[in-house]
């Protein structure tokens, strides 16, 4: 992992330099809210996409954080990156700063604020090549979203979720077909609301299409966080059956992928992509 001596590095040194660990993640969060053209951003934009993958992050962290990366405003927790990343257009609202944009000495390119900004960079751009394509599925185009990532463990391996243990169940329901699992929980971007046809990826392969009003209510809230009480009979079957495929795709090493056409018109194209096409995880 990219981080992983740093984020060893603060469990020894302590709170002195607990800023170096959240700058990096305000500063993807401020490149994934660039990407998705929320710009200029929120302080709390970006407070909730850095809360969104830690939650233990509090505001109070964060805030003199983004106050130390803004290059036209005081003050602010200082981080070997120094005020290089953001820049404050109005009150309470940024837009990313190129931070290789001006030039810089040699002295300053060797530092390790600015190899790290670069290799948060390259990271970042690799992925980011694909989201300007377009998948088209029975004639239909559809937007890169992005891969889904469920969450591991320490040792790489996917963390198994297992909700169905957690209900009361004082109805004596028995589980659902689909409700032993292996489950697992991830996450996508909170703010794309848009509604649509999604579909899952894999490997290059469309293998399920779905609608929703929501795009990131259907999945964070739906697919990617499975409630006890869905894994019982009258429970939503295809959210766990779905995430139990998800789990089985990723746990094989295959790359699955969620891609998006933004329509209001969502049950009729998906009726339309289903009607010329059999997907493999959909069910007839």
């Amino acid at each position: 992992m990219l981080f992983e001596s740093n984020l060893t590095r603060l469990e020894k040194v302590g709170v002195d330099d607990m800023s170096d660990a959240i700058w990096k993640r305000v500063y993807r969060c401020a490149e994934e809210l660039t990407q998705q053209g929320v710009t200029p951003f929120s302080r709390g934009d970006v407070i909730r996409c850095v809360q969104r993958d830690d939650p233990s992050c509090s505001s109070d962290s964060i805030n003199p954080v983004i106050q130390g990366l803004t290059d036209n405003l005081r003050g602010g927790a200082p981080s070997i990156v120094g005020k290089t990343l953001l820049h404050s257009v109005e009150r309470g609202r940024f837009v990313l700063r190129d931070a290789t944009a001006q030039p810089v000495s040699k002295e300053s390119a060797n530092t390790s604020g600015y190899r790290e900004i670069r290799a948060l960079e390259n990271e970042r751009n690799r992925p980011a090549e694909i989201s300007w394509e377009a998948l088209l599925i029975g004639g239909y185009a559809f937007k890169y979203i992005c891969e889904i990532e469920p969450e591991r463990n320490g040792d790489g391996t996917l963390r198994v979720s297992a909700p169905q243990c957690r209900y009361s169940n004082g109805e004596g329901l028995a589980l659902n077909k689909y409700g032993t699992g292996p489950f697992c929980k991830f996450k996508i971007p909170w703010n794309i609301t848009k509604s649509g046809v999604y579909a899952f990826v894999v490997n290059g392969h469309a293998k399920y299409v779905g609608e929703c009003e929501n795009l990131s209510k259907r999945f964070n809230m739906g697919y990617g966080n499975i409630s006890p009480r869905n894994c019982y009979r009258g429970g939503q079957e295809t959210n766990c059956r779905i995430n139990t495929l998800l789990f089985e795709s990723v746990s094989e090493g295959l790359k699955v992928a969620l891609w998006f056409h933004e329509t209001y018109d969502y049950k009729k194209v998906e009726s339309d992509l289903r009607a010329q096409e059999k997907f493999e995880w959909n069910r007839a």
